[in-house]
């Protein structure tokens, strides 16, 4: 069978819908695979993130009508406020997402399929061949494949009801058993997920182990929310993280490539950072897979395997572990060792140069780098600048200001670096 696309999507979440659309904006020949079932949840999106989609094109004004919510969090005893985020309804989200990649020229079809090397095979059993497939079915996309998997857990979400002169607002709350995210809507409706351990000693129903979350949290929520009803969204929502696929014509992105605990708030923009990743893979294989290409791509998702993921896993597990006042319970003891001891920062102060793999122009190349405990796996560029470029005109000795040698964008640099060298 010839080739049917250069690149099949499966999955159109985010990290699968930013994808396909980035792949149709490169001119590529698209399909993206996806069944259109997302459940009706609610969603937290930063403001940044949503600026990026606005100023892309990917979403139209009439798309979304995101609610700002101050965000309220109560950790080792504080309550911290002064945050806010933008509720989304994930499935509109998502149609939304997928609709930007039919604009650019992707074929959407509402399906499922499953990835094998060199195809995608739909669930009426076509075969879609194809030069690159991007598994982007969340954790289900991880079934198969080795992976380093974190303690069992599960998530349930479930809408609520209580007075309608309450405001929008979020709060993140741990207990015992697990933690809340409580995301009031405004007009008396919110949206209450629980992260607990997959395994319950009691073997309640869904419904009644969210009704026990909600009571054991009431106290520092909104007063006077309810469940709707009985009906309960069951997430699967361990941690997970992988290595370098052994075939790169079939490259996981988003949750089926690394899945933080929900607790780190960054889903969304994670699943965005995958695509761009990908993107840059996919550019830098279509440009000739001769070995320095192969060796590239090897190196970058490595790279983005140990000093990303895996670093982000130990300061989800450093925030397990601040939680000191619950650190018998066993949902919190089994997490606090996961994935390992090793620490999230580097000790040392010490700022030193690499060469990296680094996305450069859209596609992948090797540069020097600067490493610092701050950013261990490494800054390239410093307002389009590069940063080792104008850490060693710094270091080598006194001369003319930085913004005399290399202009406005230099401005700033030295605060930088001095913030770079702490492990805050």
């Amino acid at each position: 069978m010839g080739q049917t696309a250069d690149l099949v999507v499966i999955g159109g979440g985010p990290a699968g819908a930013v994808s396909a659309w980035l792949a149709a904006q490169d001119g590529a020949r698209v399909v993206l695979v996806d069944p259109d079932e997302a459940p009706d949840r609610i969603e937290g999106m930063s403001p940044r993130l949503h600026a990026w989609l606005g100023r892309s094109g990917m979403l139209e004004a009439e798309a979304l009508e995101p609610v700002p919510a101050p965000r309220r969090s109560l950790w080792s005893g504080t309550m911290h406020e002064g945050n806010h985020e933008l509720l989304v309804a994930r499935p509109a989200l998502d149609r939304a997402l997928r609709a930007a990649a039919a604009r650019a020229g992707a074929q959407v079809i509402t399906g499922v399929a499953t990835p094998e090397p060199g195809a995608a095979v739909l669930g009426s059993g076509e075969r879609l061949a194809a030069a690159l497939v991007l598994d982007a079915r969340g954790r289900r996309g991880a079934a198969r494949r080795p992976v380093r998997r974190g303690p069992a857990t599960v998530s349930l979400g479930a809408w609520l009801a209580g007075p309608p002169s309450t405001p929008p607002l979020t709060v993140v709350l741990p207990f015992d058993a697990g933690w809340a995210w409580f995301a009031g809507m405004g007009g008396g409706r919110a949206w209450l997920q629980v992260t607990l351990d997959a395994a319950d000693p009691h073997q309640a129903r869904p419904a009644a182990r969210l009704a026990r979350s909600l009571a054991q949290c009431a106290a520092w929520l909104p007063k006077g929310f309810r469940p709707e009803s009985d009906a309960v969204l069951v997430r699967e929502s361990s941690p997970l993280l992988s290595g370098v696929p052994a075939d790169l014509s079939v490259l996981p992105i988003g949750d089926a490539s690394a899945a933080m605990d929900p607790l780190s708030g960054h889903g969304m923009f994670w699943a965005v950072s995958s695509a761009l990743a990908a993107a840059a893979v996919r550019r830098t294989l279509a440009a000739g897979r001769d070995a320095a290409g192969d060796t590239l791509a090897r190196r970058f998702l490595g790279q983005r395997a140990t000093d990303l993921f895996l670093r982000q896993a130990r300061i989800g597990r450093d925030f397990i572990r601040a939680e000191t006042g619950r650190a018998a319970a066993p949902f919190w003891r089994a997490r606090s060792g996961f994935p390992d001891d090793a620490p999230a920062h580097d000790p040392t102060t010490a700022i030193s140069t690499q060469r990296r793999v680094v996305v450069e122009d859209g596609r992948l190349s090797e540069r020097e780098v600067l490493i610092s405990p701050r950013s261990p796996a490494g800054v390239a560029w410093y307002n389009a600048l590069s940063a080792v470029a104008l850490w060693r005109a710094l270091t080598e000795g006194p001369g003319a200001p930085l913004t005399d040698r290399f202009g406005i964008a230099a401005e700033g640099f030295e605060a930088w670096l001095t913030r770079e060298a702490t492990d805050g």
